[in-house]
């Protein structure tokens, strides 16, 4: 899976949201996207999210599958919207939506269910709820891998390959040696940076590890996401570049990456 296939766009990334758990008019909660051959696919789906992949451009309606990394509400938040989306008959979804998280991710969907009743059991589509364990996971045309967060418990860390091109995505995480070895010589890598380098939160990264964890991969190219708006007042690329010399990117919202050229 690791050898790249040549010629035309085999996976586009969408930043939908490069936020966290604090409004900011200029950053959505966390939410990546992910096109792979005929297929699309989000990571996390913040508060807001839905709305942010239209403004976006990315067909919500479209979703084969979600994947999330923890059950903090920033990431989650947009999960019983999406399912109330796709029981209203204008949206007329028939094809099946695969759930895909950590261990809890199907107590996670009774309780939502406990919460907002019928209109999130699914009336024209199949949903299958998967709790992910060490195991890959494999599609038509795309493969999954998983490895542990340093976050909360239990919190995951994605690898997602299509054809050879490849993208890692963090979640929330500090300095994570299992992630370091899931994202080995990936063409993207996205870290969350919430913080500075002069505020250091335990269960979160900031540049200088960030960095380090880049550098150890050997990644084609690094975006920092998931920023707090204390970041706006300092360079996180610049504080990241002193240890770190590789293409490296600060994420904003609606941004594309199409890994073939990379």
């Amino acid at each position: 899976m690791r050898n790249r296939k040549r010629g035309g766009i085999l996976v586009k990334v969408t930043v939908v949201g490069s936020g966290c758990g604090i409004p900011n008019p200029k950053r959505g909660s966390p939410c990546i996207a992910v096109r792979g051959g005929k297929e699309l696919f989000a990571f996390d789906l913040g508060p807001g999210a839905l709305r942010a992949m239209g403004t976006a451009g990315v067909a919500w309606a479209e979703l084969d599958a979600v994947f999330i990394t923890h059950f903090h509400t920033d990431h989650i938040g947009d999960l019983a919207p999406l399912l109330f989306a796709y029981n209203i008959p204008d949206t007329n979804r028939e094809f099946p939506l695969r759930l895909c998280g950590p261990p809890g991710i199907e107590k996670l969907y009774e309780n939502l269910v406990a919460a907002y009743g019928e209109w999130l059991v699914p009336k024209r589509y199949e949903l299958f709820i998967e709790e992910l364990a060490d195991a890959p996971l494999e599609g038509a045309a795309w493969r999954l891998e998983i490895a542990p967060a340093e976050h909360s418990r239990p919190a995951y860390a994605y690898r997602f390959e299509a054809d050879g091109a490849s993208m890692v995505y963090s979640g929330d995480t500090d300095y994570s040696e299992s992630i370091v070895s899931l994202a080995s010589g990936c063409d993207l890598l996205i870290l969350e940076c919430s913080y500075p380098n002069e505020i250091e939160i335990a269960g979160h990264l900031i540049p200088r590890k960030a960095a380090d964890m880049a550098r150890r991969t050997g990644c084609k190219k690094l975006v920092l996401t998931h920023i707090y708006p204390v970041c706006a007042d300092y360079d996180l690329i610049a504080e990241c570049k002193e240890t770190y010399n590789g293409d490296v990117v600060l994420a904003e919202d609606g941004m594309e990456i199409e890994l073939a050229a990379l």
